[in-house]
């Protein structure tokens, strides 16, 4: 039986010819699933004698002998019975043999497939005698973090948490649990593992466990999903009831799957007669609306809406509906969202009927500015009649085109000459707030050179900067300067900044006028060591008919205007203008112009 197959066939076929009655001419065949094997001289003749090889009844081969030479007829052609009862009990032993090798080669193929699966499998498995472990797979060292030989030898109750398990095994109770299945946890590395054993017993005649299989698997990460999934699941609950609105789940009957409702009827479960309908809850109706907008949801799949007064208490409510669908894209449960809204509606009214007054107003506005606009318009030219004879005549005066004036008489028709120029600026400088604030202001662009504009302005200025001993100096870094700009209002911004700068220095002070290039645009520069501005103040200055107190207004004048109209027409050709100043140390006032 412990020979190898193939060397028992080889010894047959050399121990059967010498068995035969013409041993010398003999020669001997066997055939086993499809494996032929044959002695040294073996080939087919006439004059043979076989027998089939059975194995569990199916023929797996045959026992063939032959005679090389013709012989005399004996009892089964040239062949004894006794040849033939020879054939019949070496086939017999050796049909028993190849039973054996088979089913040992199926145990060995099934040990082979069984340890694959015992090794391979990513469940933990041990295998123990009573009570201790004999046998474990990687996955249940790797689980534990522990070396096959420390649990081989070890007790069962050292990896599996399980009372009953635990009392069958070493003690003499003893139960018919066809197998053992238990959750527990485990603290390996200063980590919490949440393990689930299934422990299969093997009993004795008894019913006492002779030993078993176990199954470990580690279901941390499972464990720790459903802690998650259940706190969000009770966060979602308490959101779901805490929320103000009333939210109701309803399935195609129009019954209540679930709601955040508070009802004031206590109903016991078991008296129940199942899901109730949502209209006998919420609208007190032994039918649903007709239509309803909730069956339309399940008809048509889509979100639906309505408004509802309740005659009784007169509250507003809004009722919208949230198809739900199955993974068939079927709608089978709606979500009800119901809220009161009457004080929505009631905001809403008021704000509407608001707005009709603010429009109401606005269309009033829009008429006084309009008023505004025809009375300024009218005012300039009633005003500017009698004051361009006024500046005119007393310029001729002033120049001596009537005759000679004393220099009492010079000196106040100068007054007069200069006066009216003021008024002239103030009246200027009120219709162009006007017009920039509605968007009338229209600007002709050109290319302009910016040194005689300043020249001018310089020299209009230079009469009222002598009447103060100020010096007022220029730096040129460029020769000759040119913007794109409108010759009649860019002007304006430096006439304004040199009056502020000498209206604000006192005797004997310093203005200085600096134009240069700086990242491709033009940078002018107004400076002066005047009285300076404090800090708070300094973001408001630009702000329409601002002044910082009416002190400085009175020993001053002014009117508030001339930064505001100097910031809208600089920002109108595309700069932007800003000032720093220190009070009782003076202001440099920045304008920045594209270059060209």
């Amino acid at each position: 039986m412990h020979i190898p197959l193939k060397s028992l066939l080889k010894g047959i076929l050399s121990r059967i010819p010498p068995a035969c009655q013409f041993p010398e001419i003999a020669e001997a065949c066997i055939t086993l699933d499809d494996d032929v094997y044959h002695s040294e001289n073996y080939k087919n003749t006439p004059w043979n004698l076989s027998v089939d090889i059975v194995v569990h009844g199916k023929v797996r081969g045959n026992l063939r002998v032959v005679y090389l030479e013709e012989r005399p007829v004996c009892d089964i052609g040239p062949f004894l019975k006794e040849d033939k009862k020879l054939l019949d009990i070496i086939v017999s032993r050796l049909c028993k043999v190849v039973e054996r090798k088979t089913i040992e080669d199926a145990l060995l193929d099934s040990e082979k497939r069984y340890r694959v699966i015992f090794e391979s499998s990513p469940l933990g498995i041990f295998i123990d005698k009573d009570g201790i472990i004999t046998h474990c797979n990687k996955s249940l060292s790797k689980i534990f973090d522990t070396s096959r030989d420390q649990i081989i030898g070890a007790e069962v109750s050292d990896f599996v948490s399980d009372e009953r398990l635990e009392q069958s095994l070493f003690s003499s109770h003893s139960d018919i649990f066809p197998y053992y299945e238990s959750e527990y946890s485990l603290d390996l590395d200063e980590e919490t593992v949440y393990l689930k054993s299934y422990y299969v017993p093997r009993r004795s005649m008894d019913n006492k466990i002779e030993g078993g299989v176990c199954l470990i698997a580690d279901i941390t990460k499972d464990k720790l999903s459903e802690d998650a999934l259940y706190q969000q699941k009770e966060l979602l609950s308490s959101t779901f009831n805490a929320l103000q609105d009333l939210i109701v789940v309803v399935d195609r009957d129009l019954r209540v799957v679930t709601s955040n409702w508070k009802s004031d009827l206590s109903v016991p479960v078991e008296k129940r007669d199942g899901h109730p309908h949502c209209y006998n809850c919420f609208m007190k109706r032994e039918a649903p609306c007709d239509p309803c907008y909730v069956k339309g949801v399940f008809s048509t799949g889509d979100v639906a809406e309505i408004e509802r007064e309740n005659p009784a208490d007169g509250k507003i409510m809004e009722y919208r509906a949230f198809p739900v669908f199955d993974k068939n894209n079927d709608v089978v449960m709606a979500v009800e969202h119901i809220r009161d809204i009457t004080e929505r509606k009631i905001t809403e009214t008021a704000l509407k009927s608001s707005t009709e007054e603010l429009e109401k107003a606005y269309e009033e506005l829009q008429s006084l500015d309009k008023l505004k606009d025809e009375f300024l318009s009218n005012l300039r030219h009633e005003l500017n009649t009698p004051l361009t004879s006024i500046r005119g005549f007393s310029e001729l005066l002033h120049d001596g085109t009537f005759g000679p004036l004393t220099e009492k008489q010079l000196n106040a028709i100068g007054k007069v000459v200069d006066k009216s120029k003021s008024l002239q600026s103030l009246i200027d400088s009120l219709l162009f707030a006007s017009s920039s604030q509605s968007g009338k202001v229209k600007y002709r662009f050109e290319r302009i050179l910016l040194n005689d504009i300043i020249n001018t302005s310089l020299h209009q200025f230079s009469t009222k900067a002598s009447g103060k001993n100020i010096s007022i100096s220029n730096d040129y870094c460029l020769d000759a300067v040119y913007v794109n700009g409108d010759a009649d209002y860019l002007p304006r911004v430096f006439m304004n900044l040199l009056d502020n700068a000498i209206k604000f220095t006192p005797d004997n002070g310093n203005v200085k006028f600096s134009v240069f290039c700086e990242d491709g645009n033009l940078r002018i520069t107004v400076e002066d060591d005047g009285i300076g501005i404090p800090e708070e103040y300094v973001t408001n200055l630009f702000h329409k008919f601002y002044q910082i107190d009416s002190s400085s207004t009175r020993s001053y004048g002014g009117n508030g205007l001339g930064l505001y109209v100097s910031k809208v027409i600089v920002e109108d050709h595309g700069g932007k203008i800003w000032l720093e100043s220190e009070k009782g140390v003076g202001t440099k006032v920045h304008v920045e112009l594209p270059g060209e």
